[in-house]
């Protein structure tokens, strides 16, 4: 019986295009009912060929080197694909290579007088070459029994259907094995094996490190498949445990998988300070930033729904009112930083139903490449229904499917809509109900209109009614008062001081009355003016380009002055418009 590590001289086509299937370094852990769907295939008396569907990483070839272990009276040979198609070139040298290679596995079943079995994995390689390449393996195909040859082939889904089964003769030649990724208890158990075979087994008291494993790849990594996406995680922490010597514990896993997805599962965030930071960039907006901290509440206690995003909140408001400010403290809170871990999309982009393939294609992009952060929508009521409806699936169960078909996990992000619906209802309390503190207690009075306005906005569908009903908190901002502008104000007027000083060591003084100029004679306390973006940019405009250019113009003054020259309406209250203006000047 041949029994050799290699095949010799004799079967030139055998040795070239296949090798013997490496032998398992293990009992395989899970299987053995596939493996006897696998032997029972084989021994049937005609059609005695299978085909092995599975996703990637599933273990097909690792059941059937589990099968080798079971059947020692054939020799299993592994046909690699990809050799042959480029051994081949086109599509009827194929045939012709695939018929000698054929006659070739016959004529060493006689002289052997043992049994063959062939595995060819990616068998759409094959099959997709030329019809002449499918018409040649046909005819094997319907004889192997006879011929004393097995054949083995494994594909996924994806290719099965793209490239196998419009041909039913094909198909009919093959008995199919459908493998489905092994359960929890089925791969710690492959875990636990190999542990052992890396002899860092005494490193886990229980299953418990093997069970996070399982849960977070299971978690984050939805495109992969069961076991092999929790091998390589284990494998990594072999890795550093073996460079630095680090314990096989939770603090190395998140540091794995921090490296690996972007994923961080250790969340470091102080539940009793969230608020307190949210407040420190956010002004006057108590009942915002109190409805987000206890949502964040959740995430920090690890209590929130694990089928869905972390978190999903609709800020409704004026423009200028601080929504897009919170989302941006959010992100600096939760990651640090509101640059990479802030992916925002204008929605207003997105307000044609033939966007919808390009939204699902960056959005997926997006969250594939860093699946850790804040998504923030912005004017959600402004995209496509279309669009607008693929965050349902989002919302929903936390994934979606990319360009590739592949499925991208929204698990670890935090989903942030703004909108500015509701926009009269918000008019009437900027008009009659002011706050300064944004307590919530006006805008509680108005809870209902508000929703019944948002509601009313979804009447054409943009807004979709379902989706209220998947967000987690429904958060209202109250129009910013004088009080709150002038305080904003006042804060970027240091900032741009403090500026000036590190950059070009020239010393600002500032004229009281600019802030009353900026906020009593330029500012529009209208709902609907732009609040604080608007005040900022009259700023900027007046204030900072005027300091830019005396600068520029001034290059040895050490210290510069800020004045308002000309009375302002604020202080005469019969004049209808100011005649007053910002002039900047060398103080001396």
């Amino acid at each position: 019986m041949f029994n050799d590590a290699s095949l010799n001289d004799s079967y030139p086509l055998l040795s070239k295009l296949s090798d013997p299937l490496k032998k398992a370094e293990r009992e395989i852990v899970g299987r053995e009912h596939e493996v006897m769907q696998l032997m029972a295939s084989m021994s049937r008396p005609e059609l005695n060929n299978a085909l092995l569907l599975a996703e990637a990483g599933t273990g097909k070839t690792a059941l059937v080197q589990a099968t080798m272990l079971a059947d020692a009276e054939r020799l299993y040979l592994e046909a690699d694909p990809a050799r042959m198609v480029s051994e081949a070139g086109d599509g009827d040298l194929m045939a012709s290579m695939l018929k000698g290679f054929f006659d070739e596995a016959e004529r060493f079943v006689k002289d052997e007088k043992q049994e063959l079995v062939l595995f060819i994995d990616e068998f759409h390689q094959i099959i997709q070459l030329s019809t002449a390449a499918v018409e040649a393996i046909k005819p094997v195909l319907a004889a192997s029994g006879t011929r004393g040859i097995r054949i083995i082939a494994a594909t996924t889904y994806v290719e099965f259907h793209k490239h196998i089964a419009p041909n039913q003769p094909l198909v009919e030649r093959l008995q199919r094995i459908n493998l489905t990724p092994p359960d929890q208890v089925t791969t710690i158990k492959i875990l636990q094996g190999m542990a052992e075979r890396y002899e860092v087994a005494d490193q886990f008291y229980d299953d418990h490190i093997y069970r996070q494993i399982y849960e977070y790849t299971q978690r984050y990594m939805p495109a992969s498949s069961q076991p092999r996406k929790s091998i390589l995680v284990l494998d990594s922490m072999v890795g550093w445990h073996r460079l630095t010597g680090r314990a096989m514990d939770r603090a190395l896993l998140s540091d794995v998988l921090q490296e690996s997805l972007g994923v961080n599962v250790a969340f470091k965030v102080d539940g009793a300070k969230i608020k307190t930071q949210l407040d420190a960039r956010v002004y006057s907006q108590d009942l915002a930033t109190r409805a987000v901290a206890r949502r964040l509440q959740l995430s920090v206690a690890d209590l929130n729904d694990k089928g869905r995003p972390e978190a999903s909140m609709l800020l409704t408001g004026s423009t200028g009112v601080g929504k897009t400010e919170l989302t941006k403290q959010l992100a600096r809170l939760l990651f640090g930083d509101d640059q990479r871990h802030l992916i925002r999309f204008d929605m207003s982009e997105f307000a044609q139903d033939s966007s919808m393939d390009l939204f699902r294609s960056e959005l997926t992009k997006r969250v594939w490449d860093l699946s850790h952060a804040v998504l923030l929508f912005d004017e959600i009521e402004k995209a496509s229904a279309m669009v607008t409806r693929l965050l349902l699936q989002v919302l929903d169960d936390g994934r979606l499917s990319d360009d590739n078909n592949r499925e991208v996990s929204f698990l670890n992000t935090y989903i942030v809509l703004t909108t500015n619906a509701g926009s009269e209802i918000y008019e009437t309390i900027a008009r009659y109900a002011a706050d300064d503190t944004g307590s919530g207690e006006q805008l509680l009075k108005y809870d209902k209109l508000i929703r019944r306005s948002i509601s009313e906005t979804s009447a054409d569908n943009r807004f979709p009614p379902e989706l209220l009903g998947r967000i987690d908190a429904i958060v209202p901002f109250q129009p910013l008062s004088e009080d709150t502008l002038r305080k904003i104000v006042r804060n970027k007027l240091r900032s741009m001081v403090q500026e000036v000083l590190v950059k070009h060591n020239v010393r600002v003084d500032i004229d009281e009355r600019v802030l009353q100029y900026l906020i009593e004679d330029k500012a529009d306390t209208d709902s609907n003016a732009g609040g604080a973006r608007t005040a900022v940019a009259k700023m900027t405009d007046e204030v900072t380009t005027g300091v830019a250019a005396f600068i520029n113009e001034h290059p040895s003054e050490r210290r510069i002055r800020i004045d308002v020259v000309g009375e302002l309406v604020s202080d005469n209250k019969d004049m209808l418009t100011s005649d007053a203006h910002i002039e900047v000047s060398a103080l001396r």
